[in-house]
């Protein structure tokens, strides 16, 4: 929970100078997606919901307002029912994000809208009193958006439609965990408080790393999950990852990067009479990253080269965000999956030695 705020503290700063601020309301409608067939019976009705947010309109300030087609900042809290209140009940909380256009003209722009954030499900699984939950374990979540949006900006007020995926999970942190994926259309009205402006060039250059150019990182993260029957006991998990970043451009890292990972669960999963260098792992990936000003936004792919019990499959991905603290050292907090299936998030500090 404190590194999900913590990433709204960079962002603040990121904006302080940004006089386009606004309001906006979104109502949004949408249905239960079951991604396992063990989940079909969770789907008896359609979602509804709606989220409420500032917005922080970028005004060009910043080389990367321009580079990014001036994206703009929501910061809200939203409500949903989940379409089955007997089972899955609803949720509320809060996110953070951003709307990146690919284009901007005369007021029109297509693009990606990207949030994070805390959700409460009012419904969890319990062996006695809702059994039928085998999709969310906890009350506490995390919830992820990603989807696309079509607006019209006008002097004072925008309007636009969103099309995108609702997804709630723990990570692992306590089972079941299946997750929830709820695919939503919905319509945005924002108002901002005063005319919206432009500046035509950018005051502040900064960029980050500099373009074409190596860095070298080591990344310390810890995590706790739970493994398979439900109701089991919950282990640690220690990693150390060694990684190397190419800028291309400012609008693209290219990441390679070593997993040395002690997964205290995967000896107790696979049960029998292992010891407990059985938990280690070694693995290597390659990453796309997306560096926004002073946060990264990072889709990777990796392969085990050590996994002696292979208790997932050789293959495993990583998705989320890293914010930058200090000079050298940033906060991680991204998702391990593989494929479809959380297996922890990644809650560390990174530090830059190059």
């Amino acid at each position: 929970m404190i590194l999900c705020l913590g990433m709204l503290f960079p962002m603040e700063q990121l904006f302080a100078q940004t006089r386009n601020y606004g309001v906006s309301l979104s109502p949004q409608a949408g249905f239960l997606l079951p991604h396992r067939a063990t989940m079909a019976h969770l789907t008896v009705g359609h979602s509804a919901g709606f989220r409420v947010g500032a917005v922080i309109q970028t005004n060009g300030e910043k080389q990367w307002h321009h580079d990014f087609n001036f994206p703009s900042i929501e910061l809200g809290i939203f409500y949903h029912d989940l379409g089955n209140k007997d089972v899955l009940g609803s949720t509320f909380g809060f996110s953070a994000g951003i709307y990146l256009p690919y284009f901007k003209s005369n007021g029109w722009s297509f693009g990606n809208n990207v949030s994070y954030g805390l959700a409460w499900v009012s419904k969890k699984y319990d062996l006695v009193e809702n059994p039928k939950n085998n999709a969310i374990g906890s009350n506490l979540n995390t919830i992820t958006n990603v989807g696309f949006r079509l607006e019209k900006q006008f002097s004072k007020n925008s309007i636009a439609l969103e099309v995108g995926m609702m997804h709630l999970s723990n990570g692992a942190y306590k089972l079941p965990n299946l997750g929830v994926n709820l695919p939503f259309f919905g319509f945005n009205f924002t108002h901002f408080i005063q005319p919206l402006k432009f500046n035509a060039s950018a005051t502040d250059n900064f960029i980050g790393l500099p373009i074409n150019a190596w860095s070298f990182h080591t990344l310390l993260i810890g995590s706790i999950k739970q493994v398979y029957p439900t109701g089991g006991s919950t282990y640690g998990v220690g990693a150390l990852t060694n990684y190397l970043q190419y800028s291309v451009k400012g609008k693209c890292i290219i990441e390679a990067g070593v997993d040395a990972i002690y997964n205290e669960s995967i000896v107790k999963y696979n049960k029998g009479n292992h010891g407990r260098g059985k938990n280690f792992q070694i693995g290597l990936y390659g990453a796309y990253v997306l560096p926004i000003h002073k946060m990264q936004l990072v889709f990777a792919m990796g392969r085990y080269v050590l996994n002696p019990l292979d208790p997932a499959g050789q293959w495993y991905h990583k998705c989320g965000a890293r914010f930058r603290l200090a000079e050298r050292l940033w906060g991680n907090f991204t998702i391990k999956a593989h494929w479809a299936k959380a297996d922890y998030f990644e809650y560390g500090l990174s530090y830059r030695w190059k």
